[in-house]
């Protein structure tokens, strides 16, 4: 399975709650039933230590990952503003105003078969924001 390159975009003043569908090799859709997923930010790939941001698999609109539908392969990803907003960088970390800051995610699945645990990964850029809600 080719892992899908999907760029994510946020902005640090509002919650990121993205949903997606997941295909399988047979470009239907991936059934996730069983499975566990897990999404990790980091400011670079293979960055030692501790993800900045670790979003487990959730039952809930909570921060995580969320299986809408299993067998339908359709998933929510919610990262509070709160956890946006802690990410290094932004105006007052040295970046010029109004700069989106670019760090790089991966989402995992853990199933039995096949084996190829690398669901969707790429880039993932955080802007400012505006609007203060």
């Amino acid at each position: 399975m080719d892992t899908p390159t999907v760029p994510l975009t946020a902005a640090r003043n509002l919650d990121l709650r993205e949903e997606y569908g997941l295909l399988g090799e047979d470009d239907g859709p991936l059934n996730l039933t069983g499975c566990t997923l897990k999404m990790e930010v980091r400011l670079y790939g293979a960055q030692p230590g501790a993800a900045l941001i670790s979003l487990p698999q959730v039952t809930s609109d909570i921060l995580g990952v969320r299986v809408t539908d299993a067998a339908n392969g359709l998933i929510r990803i919610i990262i509070p503003k709160a956890n946006l907003a802690a990410l290094p960088g932004g105006p007052a970390n040295g970046t010029e105003p109004n700069q989106p800051d670019v760090f790089v995610y991966d989402l995992l699945i853990d199933r039995a078969s096949p084996l190829e645990p690398l669901a969707m990964a790429g880039t993932f850029t955080v802007s400012p924001g505006v609007t203060i809600l």
